[in-house]
Order: structure tokens, then C-alpha cells, then sequence
């Protein structure tokens, strides 16, 4: 099965949650590229994440389907400090990898259209 797009909304299951992340991230030492090499999975990985200081975090993800997004997040305990609501992505433009490509894909348009 090929890879989809998908953007993933995290929201802490409680304040103390939160915290606990917060914490786990201070005491994290890895680089970028090491913390992004072990968001690699079976069936999916992590290509972006961004994390404020609201409740809301989010990830855009490569994944067959959402559920392995889902198997992820539990394989690596997060599931145990957040809630996901992962969105398949039909189109993504990207400052740091933008193409020559028709920005709005008719194909695309119409998958929207029949969803």
C-alpha cells in the first residue's frame, strides 16, 4: 500500500500529562536528526512536529492508514499521554520542498470532492 499524508493533532490527556512531556523534552539531549530517526516505524514515521506551549501539539505523518499512526503512538508509550485525531492531507505545499508542480492537483481536487 502507498504512503498518504497525514496530519496528526495531539491534545494532553491532563495538565499533569502535559507536564510530564514537557519534562521527558527538557531532559531529552537527542539532536533533531537523532529524534527524528526514532520516529521511524513498520508501517510509518514522523516528517514534521511542532509543539508550543498550548495543549494542542501537531505531526505530519507518512502512513498506509491512520490506525498505524495510532500503533505507533502506542508502540513508543504516547498514547498514554495524548489524544490523536489524525486527517489525511491531499495536498501539502512546502517552502523547503516546493516543485514545479500544479500547486492544486485536479486528482487530488476531485479525491476532496468524493470523500
Amino acid at each position: 500500500m502507498a504512503m498518504k499524508r497525514f496530519m496528526a493533532i495531539h491534545t494532553y490527556h491532563s495538565e499533569e500529562a502535559k507536564k510530564a512531556m514537557m519534562q521527558w523534552a527538557a531532559e531529552n539531549t537527542a539532536s533533531q536528526k537523532e529524534f527524528m530517526a526514532a520516529q521511524v516505524f513498520d508501517k510509518c514515521r514522523t516528517v514534521a512536529t511542532w509543539i508550543g506551549s498550548d495543549d494542542f501539539f501537531f505531526c505530519h505523518w507518512l502512513a498506509e492508514t491512520d490506525e498505524d499512526i495510532h500503533n505507533a503512538l502506542r508502540q513508543n508509550g504516547m498514547d498514554q499521554l495524548v489524544l490523536t485525531a489524525c486527517y489525511e492531507i491531499s495536498i501539502h505545499i512546502d517552502e523547503a520542498c516546493v516543485t514545479g508542480e500544479r500547486a492544486f492537483p485536479i486528482s487530488a481536487l476531485e479525491a476532496m470532492e468524493n470523500a
